[in-house]
């Protein structure tokens, strides 16, 4: 059986992308974040999407830019779809946080990605985060997104 090797290539750098995403937030590096996402990418979260780098520099900097807001983003069951020079995602999050010495989860839920490939390289398009839900509520629907900013 052969092996597509520029999709393993493509999955490889993708998998890099997101967990970057992820090391950039804990440390604040907000900066190198934001060069994750296409120059009209987007970051969607509690009903509100910011698009393009300053709207996502004064987003991630206002939800994340105090260190008692930071903690360690977990994002595991990632599945990578490539086609062509598009890719989408999906991965499971968990977000946890140092509260009075425990090691708390503050947030769990699910990232929707959608990914470009531009000049050679893959950027994040679209980031959307839709909190897990409550046991028996309704269903949380993307666009529809509710909780803490």
């Amino acid at each position: 059986m052969l092996v597509d090797t520029s999709s393993v290539q493509d999955q490889l750098e993708i998998r890099q992308i997101l967990a970057r995403y992820c090391h950039h937030c804990d440390d604040a590096d907000f900066g190198a974040l934001v060069s994750l996402f296409a120059a009209d990418g987007e970051f969607v979260y509690g009903g509100r999407a910011s698009r393009g780098s300053d709207e996502l520099l004064a987003f991630f900097e206002k939800a994340q830019g105090r260190a008692r807001q930071r903690g360690k983003h977990l994002t595991l069951n990632t599945v990578v779809d490539v086609v062509g020079d598009r890719a989408t995602g999906l991965s499971d999050f968990l977000f946890i946080q140092l509260v009075d010495g425990v090691v708390t989860p503050a947030i769990t839920g699910r990232y929707r990605d959608l990914l470009v490939r531009r000049e050679g390289s893959w950027r994040i398009a679209r980031r959307e985060a839709l909190p897990m839900d409550a046991p028996g509520s309704v269903p949380m629907r993307p666009g529809s997104v509710s909780g803490p900013g």
